[in-house]
C-alpha cells in the first residue's frame, strides 16, 4: 500500500506543476498558418513503392477518377501477312504500317510518294479510300519545311539519318482509331544491321528510316495534324540523342533513355514553339486542372495518361514549361545535347541532364528551399536527383505563387492545379496534394515522416514544415495473410535476422507479463472464417472473423474486448481495449504503431514474412500518436499493476531508456508535454 500511496502522491505533485489547464489543452500536432496547404512527398518515383501517408484529413473520402481507354504507344511490334502488291510505279515504296493500333499489329502496304521537299517526304496509302489530297500534302509539306523542321531542329537538334538524305519520311494512312493522330516507332530508328541482331527471326518487318506514322481520318483537321508532326518529331529527334550516346554503345536495343514524363513534356513544348497557344488551344491545361489523377497526388514522374484523364500530358508541359523558365530558352536542346554526349551510364539520369543547364545562382536557391531527412537523401541517392526533387517542388510552387522571377515563377502563370477533397491518402513519390483551410491548418498527427506541408496565405509561402522524424523505433515484422497485412512485434536474432518474439507459458498455462511480448503471434484460416490466436498477461483469447461479417467484428474476452475495423481504402485495424490499455496492432489511423497498406508486399503468403521499421514516439505509451497526460496515467497504472502495456507500448513508455517502467518515466512525459524537458 505504500509503494501505491508513493506513486499517486508523485502524480498529483507532478499535476499540481503543471499550467491550468495544460493537461487538456495541450496536443503534439502542428498547426501552419495557411489558407492553402501543398502536401508534398519528395520520395524518388516508383511504382507502387516509396508511397507515403499524408494523415487523417476531417473531409469525406472522394470517388476515384474513371479510368479510359489507354492512349496508344508504339513500341515493339507483332508482324502479320504480307499485303504488299507489285510496283509499277518507281515512286513507291512498301512500308511496314501499324493496321490494328489495339493489338499493335504490323503490315506491309505500298505507299506513293506524294511530295518531296528539303527535309522531308510525304507519301500516301497507293489504294485507300481515306487518304490526304494533293492539295493537303502540298500545304504539309509546306508547313513541315516552313515551320515544324526549323523550330525543332533549332529547339531539341538533329535526327538520326539513316539514309544519309537528311530527310524524314510522314507515312499517311487511315488508323484505326480516332483517339490516335499518329504516332512514331523507336525501332524505325535503328539500322538494317542493328535490327538483324535486336530481332533476327522479324527483322524484314522493320522499316529502318525515320518516320512519323500520321492518321488521315485527321486529313481536314489541319491543327491536329501540324501539331502533332511536332510533337512526334520531338520524340525521333530525342530518341535519336539517345542512341547516340556514347554511354549506351552496345545496349542495342535496351538503351538508358529519357524518362517518358521529360519525353513527353519536351514534345508537349514542341507543339507550343511552333503553335503558340495550341497546348492550351487543345485544352491540355485544362486537363491538368480538371485530372482526378492530378488531384489525388500523381507524381510528376508517372506519365498516366487515358483517353478519359490526360492531364499527365498538361502536367509535363507545365514542368518543361517550368525547366524553360529556369534554365533559359536553350535548355531542351541542352538536356538533349547532355544525352548525346554522356559516356557513363551513371551520367544519363534526368537530375544530372537538368542541374547541368542551370546556373550556379539557380541551384543554390532550389537548394535552399528546405532540407530533406537522411532518410528521404538517402532514398533519393544523389546531390542531382535530391535538385530534381525539389525543384518539382518548386514548380508546383511557381503554379501557386505566380511570381514574376525566381525559382517560384513560371511562363504559364495562368494554370492552377486541381484542389484536393478527400479525407487522406497514400501520394506518390514526386506527387502532391494541394489542400484548402480557413486560416490555420493542423498538420495530421498520422502524417509520415519526410512529408513536406507548405503553407500558402495571400500569395505567400508562410511556413514549410517537414513532419519529423520519430525519436525511437521498434522493430515488427509485418505479415499478409488473405489480402490483410498484420503486425508482430519481433526482436533481432543471433544470425542479425529479425523475429518474431515468442514465449512459453507456465507449466499452470498462465503468461507472466513480462514475457507477453505482443497480442498477435498467429493467423489461420478455419472452416468458420478467420482465427486470430491473441495473449494477454492472464491467458489466450481467439478472434474469430467470419465470411458474412467482412468489415467490423466486435468481440468481448473478458477483460479485454477486440475490435477489427475494415476501412475504404483497404486497410484494417485491430485494437484491443479493456482494463489492460489500449494497444492497436495493425492501424493507419492516428498514429498507430503499424502503417501497411493492402497489397504493398508482393508475398501472399502468411508463411512469408516481410520486414518493415515502424515509427514509435518516445512517451506514447498508449500508441495514440500524441503525447498526453493520458499516457503518464498509463505508465503509473502499470507500475501499480492496475494497467498492462505489451512490448511496443513499454517501449515506448521507457522514456528514460532504463528498461523498467517506472514514476519516472511518467514524470518525464508530463514535462515533455509542457515543454520544460526536450
Amino acid at each position: 500500500m505504500k509503494r501505491l500511496f508513493t506513486v499517486i502522491l508523485a502524480a498529483a505533485l507532478l499535476l499540481t506543476m503543471l499550467p491550468a489547464g495544460a493537461v487538456a489543452e495541450t496536443t503534439s500536432s502542428h498547426i501552419i498558418e495557411a489558407d492553402r496547404v501543398l502536401v508534398y512527398n519528395p520520395l524518388p518515383y516508383r511504382e507502387k513503392e516509396n508511397m507515403l501517408f499524408s494523415g487523417t484529413f476531417p473531409k469525406p473520402a472522394e470517388a476515384e477518377p474513371t479510368e479510359g481507354t489507354p492512349l496508344f504507344t508504339a513500341g515493339l511490334h507483332k508482324t502479320g501477312k504480307d499485303m504488299s502488291i507489285s510496283k509499277k510505279n518507281p515512286n513507291t515504296y512498301d512500308f511496314w504500317v501499324c493496321t490494328d493500333l489495339t493489338t499493335y499489329q504490323y503490315d506491309k502496304r505500298t505507299f506513293r510518294l506524294a511530295k518531296e521537299g528539303e527535309h522531308c517526304c510525304i507519301w500516301v496509302p497507293e489504294n485507300d479510300t481515306v487518304s490526304f489530297t494533293d492539295d493537303q500534302t502540298t500545304e504539309m509539306l509546306n508547313e513541315f519545311e516552313n515551320v515544324i523542321y526549323p523550330s525543332n531542329t533549332d529547339r531539341f537538334g538533329g535526327f538520326r539519318d539513316l539514309n544519309g538524305d537528311g530527310k524524314l519520311h510522314i507515312v499517311t494512312y487511315a488508323m484505326n482509331s480516332l483517339s490516335v493522330c499518329g504516332f512514331f516507332d523507336s525501332y524505325d530508328l535503328y539500322s538494317r544491321e542493328e535490327i538483324q541482331e535486336i530481332d533476327p527471326d522479324d527483322c524484314e518487318s522493320y522499316n529502318c528510316l525515320p518516320i512519323i506514322n500520321v492518321n488521315a481520318r485527321m486529313a481536314d483537321r489541319n491543327k491536329i495534324v501540324y501539331g502533332t508532326l511536332a510533337h512526334e518529331f520531338q520524340h525521333l529527334i530525342l530518341r535519336s540523342a539517345v542512341l547516340a550516346s556514347p554511354a549506351n554503345a552496345g545496349l542495342l536495343g535496351k538503351e538508358d533513355t529519357i524518362g517518358v514524363w521529360l519525353n513527353e513534356g519536351f514534345s508537349m513544348a514542341a507543339e507550343e514553339f511552333a503553335y503558340p497557344g495550341s497546348v492550351a488551344e487543345q485544352g491540355y491545361l485544362d486537363a491538368f486542372e480538371k485530372s482526378g489523377k492530378v488531384r489525388i497526388g500523381m507524381s510528376y514522374q508517372n506519365f498516366d495518361a487515358t483517353s478519359s484523364d490526360v492531364g499527365a500530358y498538361g502536367q509535363s508541359f507545365l514542368f518543361s514549361d517550368y525547366l524553360r523558365t529556369q534554365g533559359g530558352e536553350d535548355v531542351y536542346s541542352g538536356v538533349l545535347d547532355y544525352w548525346r554526349s554522356a559516356e557513363t551510364l551513371s551520367a544519363l539520369t534526368e537530375g544530372s541532364a537538368i542541374r547541368s543547364q542551370l546556373d550556379a545562382e539557380t541551384v543554390v536557391a532550389l537548394q535552399s528551399i528546405c532540407t530533406y531527412s537522411d532518410t528521404v537523401n538517402a532514398a533519393l541517392g544523389t546531390e542531382d536527383e535530391i535538385l530534381l526533387s525539389k525543384i518539382a517542388l518548386a514548380f508546383r510552387l511557381a503554379i501557386l505563387l505566380k511570381e514574376q522571377t525566381g525559382v517560384y515563377s513560371i511562363r504559364t502563370p495562368e494554370a492552377s492545379i486541381p484542389e484536393y477533397t478527400g479525407s487522406g491518402r497514400k501520394i506518390e513519390g514526386g506527387g502532391a496534394l494541394l489542400l484548402s483551410c480557413s486560416g490555420c491548418f493542423e498538420v495530421p498527427a498520422d502524417a509520415d515522416s519526410g512529408l513536406l506541408f507548405v503553407g500558402i496565405k495571400d500569395g505567400s509561402i508562410t511556413e514549410l514544415y517537414t513532419v519529423p522524424e520519430p525519436t525511437e523505433d521498434f522493430y515488427v515484422i509485418a505479415a499478409q495473410f488473405e489480402g490483410t497485412w498484420y503486425a508482430i512485434p519481433a526482436e533481432a536474432a543471433s544470425d542479425g535476422t529479425l523475429k518474431a518474439r515468442t514465449f512459453t507459458p507456465n507449466a499452470d498455462g498462465t503468461v507472466d507479463s513480462e514475457n507477453a511480448a505482443g497480442l498477435i503471434y498467429r493467423a489461420e484460416q478455419t472452416e468458420n472464417g478467420f482465427r486470430f490466436t491473441c495473449d494477454d498477461r492472464d491467458g489466450f483469447y481467439s478472434l474469430n472473423r467470419s465470411g458474412t461479417n467482412k468489415q467490423t467484428l466486435n468481440v468481448s474476452a473478458e477483460p479485454c474486448t477486440f475490435t477489427w475495423l475494415h476501412f475504404a481504402d483497404g486497410s484494417d485495424r485491430l485494437q484491443a481495449d479493456g482494463y489492460y490499455g489500449r494497444a492497436i496492432l495493425y492501424g493507419s489511423i492516428q498514429g498507430g504503431f503499424g502503417y501497411f497498406p493492402s497489397g504493398y508486399f508482393e508475398n501472399t503468403s502468411f508463411a512469408k514474412p516481410q520486414l518493415l521499421r515502424v515509427n514509435i514516439k518516445k512517451g506514447d505509451a498508449n500508441l495514440d500518436g500524441v503525447l498526453t497526460a493520458g499516457d503518464a496515467a498509463l505508465v503509473l497504472r502499470t507500475v501499480v499493476d492496475l494497467s498492462y502495456m505489451n512490448a511496443p507500448m513499454r517501449f515506448a513508455g521507457d522514456i528514460d531508456g532504463d528498461e523498467e517502467i517506472a514514476a519516472a518515466d511518467a514524470a518525464k512525459i508530463l514535462r515533455r508535454i509542457v515543454q520544460t524537458e526536450n
